[in-house]
């Protein structure tokens, strides 16, 4: 009988380590969803979803945007404001991790609407 308690007690603590709960708690409690989402996803790296919802926010764009991600080694981002049965902008882009040495588009054939650190939003030019 003392050794299933033990096993149970050792199961017990190891799960509490392993998911950590309490500051789980912790952290769903004292930061909101979007705030949980931008130190996930970043704002200007990897997925960026911070400079996206915000480049969402402030242009309300009733259609799609499309993105481009330089950085392969990330997944999909249009996912976080796609938009279903719409669709999308042909004149306007986002560039999340921009690379001048190796870019894989021209932006010299683009303005440059809002830029933070190497996330880009651009308009084909005319």
């Amino acid at each position: 009988m003392k050794k299933k308690n033990l096993l149970y007690i050792t199961l017990f603590l190891f799960l509490i380590i392993y998911f950590k709960p309490f500051e789980n708690v912790y952290l769903v409690s004292k930061y909101n969803l979007e705030e949980r989402l931008i130190n996930n996803y970043g704002y200007c790296g990897g997925v960026s979803y911070g400079f996206i919802k915000y480049i969402d926010n402030k242009y309300k764009l009733k259609k799609n945007l499309k993105i481009n991600n330089e950085d392969k080694s990330y997944p999909y981002s249009e996912a976080f404001i796609h938009k279903p049965k719409k669709k999308y902008i042909d004149n306007f882009l986002i560039v999340l991790n921009y690379n001048d040495l190796n870019p894989s588009i021209n932006i010299n054939n683009y303005i440059i609407i809002e830029k933070f650190q190497n996330c880009l939003f651009l308009k084909k030019n005319d």
